[in-house]
C-alpha cells in the first residue's frame, strides 16, 4: 500500500472513550450511519473517520438537498449545497461532513486519511491509533432489506476479517444495526431501548393530541430527553463497570488455568519421578538377588575346590601320557609317509607304462582302419532292420548294430553324389584320425555300402534330450561343443564341419556331448540342404560353422525353432523383455549368465564374427568353471558331472591340473601327453604358450563331496 496522510484534528487524544465512525464519499448514505451512531452512543466523543483513496477527483454538477432530515436530540438542520465547478472529492467531503458537525449541534472529531486502498487504511489507522471501538457501513443503502443478517461489502468484510481483534466493530445499514463483531470481551453496545424512546417521542411529537400546544409538547420532549440522557449515561457507566468487572473475572480465570496447569505438570513430574523410582528399586531387588546368587555360586566354588585341585592333578597326569602317544604317532606317521612315498613312486611308474602301452595301442589302431565287408554290414543291422533305425535325412540313415562284439551306430550314405570307392576311402580314413573327447569316432567304412561305422552313443541326440538338461549343464555342453570346433579347425589339414545343429550332437552314458557327421560334406561334396547356413553362406568354410555354432547357442537359451530364434532373441533384448523368452525347463537362469551367451550367440550369427577359440572358448570356460559347484538335481546323483572326468582318460579325475589351455586334465594324463613330445593343446589342438600346470583345489574338493555323497 502506498503511504498513509492522515489530517486529524487537534483535540483527538483519547481513544479509549471514542467511537470512531467510518464514513465514505457518498454523504448521503454516510447520514444515516453518523445518525445511528448518535442515536446509540449518547454521551461519548464521536470521531469521523474518512479514508480518502488520493488523486481521485469527482465533478459535482449539482448536490442537493445534503440532508433531507436529521433528528438528533431536538435538532433538525438541511443543506443545501451548490457546486457548478470540479472539487476533489478529499475537499468537498471534509467541507461536507464539517458542516453537517455543527449542524448537528455536536462537536464531531474528525480523522481524515489519504490512501492507496479504503479497508487497508481504515486497517491500518485501527492499528496505529488502537482504535477499540468502531462503527461502519454493513453495506450500500440500495442492498438493505428486513432479512439481511450478514455483510454484503467486501469493504466491511475485509475489515471485520483484518482488524485487531482488541477493536468491537458495528455494522449498521440504513439506520439498522446488521452484525456485531465483538473483541473478547464485553463492551458497551448500542441501546435499543433509547431507539424505542425516540421513536416513541417522535411519535408523540408528529401526532400531538388535540387541545396540546406546540410549546407544551416541545417542553415535555425536551424534559423526556434529558431523563432518557441521564438513563443512558447511567446505563453507560454500569455497562463500564460491567466490563471491568468482566475483565477482572477473565484475568482471575487465566489465573486460575495457569495455576491448573501448573499443577498438572507438578503431578505428571512426581508420577515420572515415582515411575523412575518403581524401576530403580525393581533394579536395586534385582541387584541384590543376582549378589545373593553370586555369594551361593562363590560358596559352592569354595566346597568344591578340593574336587577341582583333584581333578587339575589327574588332568596332568593325562597330559604328560598324551605327550607321548603323541611322539609316538608322529614317529609312526613318518614311517607311513616314506612308505606312502615308495607307493607313489611306483604308481606313478605304472601309470607311465600304462600311457606308453594306451599310446602304442592308439598308434595300431589308427594303423589299422577297420573295414568291414558287405556281408558284415547286413549281419550288423539284420538286412537293415526297420527297428534298428535310429535316424534318417537327406544325408543318410542311420542304423545300429553290432561288429566284433561292440555296439556301433552304421550310417548308409545316398550313392547320388557320392566319390568313387579309393577318393570316399581316403576322405573316410582322414577322418578316422580325429581323436577329440567331445567328437564321435570314427571306427571304419565299407566302400561297398556306401556306409560309416561310429561309436554308438546310447543317449541319443541334444535335439530329443535338451528338454531334460539344466542351464549349468547346457553351459556345459556349449563349451564343449565349442572346443571341437576349435579344435577341428585348428587341425591341419583344417577340418569343416559343415552340418553342425542339436540333431548333430550326441550324448554318451554320462551325459557327455559329441559332435557327428564330421566332414560329410566331403564324403558326398555334391548334396545340400535348404538351412539358415545354406542360405546364409554360399560355401562351407569356418564362418558357416560359427554361423551355425551360434545359432545352436541361442537354441540352447530359448528352446525357439532355428529360423526365428535370432529376430526373437534380438528383439527381446532390445525391447528388455529378455527373461520372457528363455527356456523354462532349463531351470532358473542367471539373468547375466544368460544375456552373455545370447550376446556371444549373436555375434556369432553377424558378418563380423568373433574368434572361436580366443573369445568364444574363453568366454564359454569361464562360465562353466563358475557353475562347477552347481548342486546336482537328485535324479542325476548317479550321474559322473562332465566337468569331474578328464578328457583324456575320460575317468573321474583324482589329482586335477590345469593346463595353458585352460582345461582341467588328470595330472598323469597331461604330464605323459607332454613328456612325450606335444606342444599343443588335447582339446584344441592350439600351440600351448608354456607346459607349466597348476593344481585345480576348488575342482579336487568338488570331487572328494561328490565321491562321499554318492
Amino acid at each position: 500500500m502506498g503511504s498513509l496522510v492522515e489530517v486529524i484534528d487537534e483535540s483527538f487524544e483519547d481513544v479509549r472513550n471514542t467511537v470512531f465512525v467510518a464514513v465514505g464519499k457518498n454523504v448521503e448514505e454516510s447520514k444515516s450511519l453518523i445518525l445511528w451512531t448518535l442515536h446509540n452512543f449518547s454521551g461519548m466523543k464521536i470521531c469521523l473517520l474518512h479514508v480518502h483513496q488520493a488523486d481521485q477527483l469527482i465533478t459535482l454538477q449539482r448536490i442537493n438537498d445534503f440532508f433531507d432530515y436529521i433528528y438528533v436530540y431536538n435538532a433538525c438542520f438541511r443543506y443545501m449545497p451548490t457546486v457548478d465547478d470540479e472539487f476533489s472529492v478529499h475537499q468537498v467531503i471534509q467541507n461536507e461532513y464539517s458542516l453537517t458537525s455543527s449542524q448537528a449541534g455536536v462537536h464531531m472529531l474528525k480523522v481524515y486519511i489519504e490512501a492507496d486502498n479504503v479497508e487497508i487504511g481504515i486497517v491500518q489507522t485501527i492499528k496505529v491509533h488502537g482504535i477499540q471501538w468502531l462503527v461502519m457501513g454493513a453495506a450500500s443503502e440500495k442492498l438493505y432489506s428486513k432479512a439481511m443478517s450478514e455483510l454484503k461489502s467486501n469493504k466491511a468484510i475485509y475489515v471485520c476479517q483484518q482488524a485487531p481483534i482488541s477493536c468491537q466493530i458495528w455494522f449498521a445499514c440504513k439506520g439498522h444495526l446488521i452484525y456485531t463483531r465483538r473483541n473478547g470481551s464485553t463492551l458497551p453496545s448500542p441501546h435499543e431501548s433509547q431507539d424505542k424512546l425516540v421513536q416513541s417521542l417522535s411519535a408523540v411529537f408528529l401526532e400531538r393530541p388535540q387541545g396540546v400546544s406546540s410549546s407544551d409538547l416541545h417542553d415535555r420532549l425536551g424534559y423526556a430527553t434529558k431523563d432518557a440522557e441521564k438513563s443512558k449515561q447511567k446505563a453507560f457507566e454500569e455497562s463500564i463497570k460491567r466490563w471491568k468487572a468482566e475483565e477482572d473475572a477473565n484475568e482471575a480465570l487465566n489465573v486460575a488455568e495457569a495455576s491448573e496447569k501448573s499443577l498438572a505438570e507438578e503431578i505428571t513430574k512426581i508420577k515420572e519421578i515415582e515411575a523412575t523410582l518403581t524401576v530403580k528399586t525393581t533394579e536395586i531387588q534385582t541387584i541384590k538377588n543376582q549378589q545373593n546368587q553370586f555369594i551361593k555360586e562363590l560358596q559352592m566354588v569354595k566346597d568344591q575346590k578340593q574336587e577341582l585341585v583333584d581333578r587339575i592333578s589327574n588332568a596332568c597326569k593325562t597330559e604328560k601320557e598324551l605327550e607321548e602317544r603323541i611322539i609316538q604317532a608322529v614317529d609312526l606317521l613318518i614311517k607311513f609317509k616314506d612308505s606312502r612315498d615308495n607307493l607313489q613312486d611306483k604308481l606313478n611308474n605304472t601309470r607311465r607304462h600304462i600311457n606308453r602301452l594306451h599310446e602304442e595301442s592308439t598308434n595300431l589302431s589308427l594303423a589299422e582302419f577297420y573295414k568291414p565287408s558287405f556281408l558284415e554290414i547286413m549281419k550288423a543291422t539284420q538286412d537293415f532292420n526297420q527297428s534298428l533305425k535310429i535316424g534318417e535325412g537327406k544325408r543318410g540313415s542311420v542304423y545300429k548294430g553290432i561288429l566284433c562284439h561292440f555296439r556301433v551306430a552304421i550310417k548308409m550314405l545316398p550313392s547320388l553324389g557320392s566319390q568313387g570307392d579309393t577318393e570316399f576311402e581316403h576322405e573316410a580314413e582322414i577322418l578316422s584320425r580325429v581323436r577329440h573327447p567331445n567328437i564321435v569316432t570314427l571306427i571304419g567304412v565299407c566302400p561297398e555300402t556306401r556306409s560309416l561305422i561310429y561309436e554308438y552313443l546310447e543317449n541319443g541326440n541334444l535335439e530329443d534330450q535338451i528338454a531334460s538338461f539344466q542351464w549349468y549343464n547346457r553351459i556345459r555342453i556349449c563349451a564343449e561343443i565349442c572346443s571341437a570346433l576349435v579344435f577341428l579347425h585348428g587341425s591341419k589339414p583344417q577340418i569343416i564341419h559343415g552340418n553342425l545343429k542339436l540333431t548333430n550332437i550326441l550324448l554318451d552314458s554320462n551325459q557327455i556331448s559329441k559332435l557327428s557327421d564330421l566332414g560329410i560334406n566331403r564324403l558326398i561334396p555334391n548334396i545340400s540342404e535348404s538351412d539358415p547356413v545354406t542360405t546364409e553362406f554360399e560355401k562351407i568354410s569356418v564362418s558357416s560353422d560359427v554361423y551355425s555354432f551360434g545359432l545352436v547357442l541361442l537354441r540352447m537359451l530359448t528352446g525357439r525353432p532355428v529360423l526365428s530364434v535370432v529376430n526373437d532373441t534380438k528383439c527381446a533384448l532390445e525391447n528388455e523383455n529378455f527373461g520372457t523368452i528363455l527356456d523354462l525347463t532349463g531351470g532358473d537362469w542367471p539373468i547375466e549368465h544368460a544375456k552373455e551367451l545370447a550376446y556371444l550367440g549373436l555375434r556369432c550369427c553377424e558378418k563380423n564374427q568373433p574368434d572361436l577359440g580366443d573369445e568364444i572358448l574363453t568366454k564359454l570356460e569361464t562360465m562353466r568353471n563358475l557353475v562347477t559347484v552347481s548342486p546336482v538335481e537328485p535324479e542325476n546323483h548317479h550321474r559322473i558331472p562332465s566337468y569331474f572326468v578328464c578328457p583324456i582318460f575320460q575317468e573321474v579325475m583324482k589329482d586335477p591340473l590345469i593346463a595353458a589351455d585352460g582345461f582341467t586334465y588328470e595330472a598323469d594324463a597331461i604330464k605323459g601327453w607332454l613328456n612325450s613330445g606335444h606342444k599343443t593343446s588335447p582339446m584344441t589342438n592350439l600351440k600351448l604358450d608354456h607346459c607349466d600346470l597348476l593344481p585345480n583345489h576348488a575342482l579336487s574338493y568338488a570331487i572328494q563331496e561328490w565321491q562321499q555323497h554318492s
